[in-house]
């Protein structure tokens, strides 16, 4: 049987309990709808001035659209404009190009969807200030996600700074998989590329001069205490070699590498180590000189990606 009620039947996706954000419930002519069924008004004059893209949306030619019938009928000059983010990304996008208080954004859940409804919009001005924001502590510690947002939006000193930060981490380990499937492959081919060319220039430089060579280390037979000539092993420097390049596999930086020349076992080993004639017992290893030229080493390493933005 044919209804005699003459309603618009709402989409069954479409909210049906639409209400004002309270921040944004003043006089203005345009009213945005979030998904979630939150409308904000909002001033054109707003709108264009800090989006390209209701800037060229407001040049093409209008037409009236009706306001909701939950929504009073006090005025029916405003516009709705349905958008499809939720009213928990367009609220915080709304407030910064209002002038309005910023809420607290601590976790990259909260700011990514600002971030990419900035970029849909056009909105530069959010943008910056969420860019800002990462690089507050808050952020800085998850260097796989601020290095996906910099090589996405282009922001390459940020890219540097993140794939810097990046190599205190195993790109290998199965935790970084999610972060890593973020970037596009020339972003992380550069990022692998940093970490890879590290680890082979140190394990490259460890083979020359002021360090013991390859060539010296495989002369089992002429190996001599620089004091007595008597027969010396370089066994305990291999073992911190060894040491050495495990540690910077696992962690690129190198910060640890230096903290283990005075814990680890190998390092300590290696600096005990001493001639066995009685009468010399010389030092075999300076403790203080390779110290320091390992620590030279590592900051002469690449510490950054080359970015192509």
């Amino acid at each position: 049987m044919e209804s005699g009620n003459n309603e618009t039947p709402v989409a069954a996706d479409e909210p049906t309990n639409l209400q004002f954000h309270p921040l944004f419930s003043f006089e203005a002519d345009v009213v945005l709808g979030s998904r979630d069924g939150v409308l904000f008004r909002v001033p054109s004059t707003t709108l264009k001035m800090t989006s390209s893209w209701f800037r060229a949306m407001f040049t093409l030619p209008q037409r009236e659209i009706p306001l909701p019938r939950t929504l009073p009928s006090s005025e029916p000059d405003a516009e709705v404009i349905t958008l499809d983010e939720e009213s928990r990304t367009l609220e915080p996008l709304l407030r910064m190009i209002c002038g309005l208080e910023i809420p607290t954004l601590e976790t990259w859940d909260a700011v990514e969807p600002i971030l990419y409804a900035a970029e849909k919009y056009d909105m530069p001005g959010p943008a910056s200030i969420v860019r800002a924001l990462l690089r507050t502590p808050a952020f800085l510690d998850a260097p796989l996600r601020l290095y996906a947002a910099a090589c996405h939006f282009g922001w390459a000193d940020d890219a540097r700074l993140a794939s810097a930060r990046s190599l205190t981490l195993d790109l290998h380990a199965p935790a970084h998989r999610g972060a890593l499937l973020r970037l596009r492959t020339p972003d992380l081919l550069a990022l692998f590329e940093l970490h890879h060319t590290r680890r082979a220039q140190f394990r490259a430089r460890l083979t020359e001069a002021p360090f013991l060579t390859d060539l010296q280390l495989s002369d089992v037979t002429g190996a001599r205490c620089s004091r007595c000539r008597e027969p010396i092993s370089y066994s305990e420097w291999r073992e911190l070699k060894h040491a050495m390049l495990y540690e910077l596999e696992r962690r690129p930086a190198g910060d640890t590498v230096l903290a283990g020349l005075e814990d680890w076992p190998t390092a300590q080993a290696c600096w005990a180590a001493r001639c066995k004639k009685v009468v010399c017992g010389s030092p075999v290893y300076d403790k203080a000189l390779s110290s320091r030229a390992i620590k030279e080493v590592l900051d002469s390493l690449p510490s950054a990606v080359e970015v192509c933005i």
